[in-house]
């Protein structure tokens, strides 16, 4: 008799043993999946992040270019004035349009610094949302860790 009891509480320890698995299982890919959904969400914020970013230095690009456009653009008139110096004062004339070479350079310039700015704190900015997001990301991977330590350790 001693036998049969003994595989009767084989046979009951299984099927307790396959549930405790099952549950483990469940368990991990609960967690698995929480802490993917985490990553997923976060490089999601990244990237919306990322395109909005994008879009508002692309509009302080064309804002600046078109303010640089609206300064340097002469009048009509200037343009007839600007002729009859050349037939009354040539060196004048010379002169005249030396100056507004110079200013063109400078506006120039002007514009190349402005648009430097603009690239430099829109890099500044994406790199404060990679690095955040990066904290997100490491804070999400070390939490599933914890959380698989804690199951592997529940035994």
């Amino acid at each position: 008799m001693a036998t049969m009891s003994e595989p009767t509480a084989k046979a009951t320890a299984l099927p307790e043993l396959l549930a405790d698995m099952q549950s483990k299982t469940l368990d991990a890919l609960t967690v698995f999946a929480q802490a993917n959904q985490r990553v997923v969400q976060e490089l999601v914020e990244f990237s919306t992040s990322a395109a909005k970013e994008g879009m508002r230095a692309y509009a302080e690009l064309q804002s600046a270019a078109l303010e640089a456009a609206r300064e340097g653009q002469p009048g009509v008139a200037s343009q007839r004035d600007r002729l009859e110096e050349l037939k009354q004062d040539p060196f004048t004339w010379y002169q005249n349009n030396l100056l507004a070479a110079v200013d063109g350079t400078q506006k120039a310039f002007k514009l190349f610094e402005t648009n430097a700015q603009i690239l430099t704190r829109s890099a500044e900015r994406l790199q404060a949302s990679a690095q955040r997001t990066g904290k997100e990301i490491q804070e999400a991977l070390t939490t599933y860790m914890t959380r698989m330590k804690g199951l592997s350790a529940r035994n």
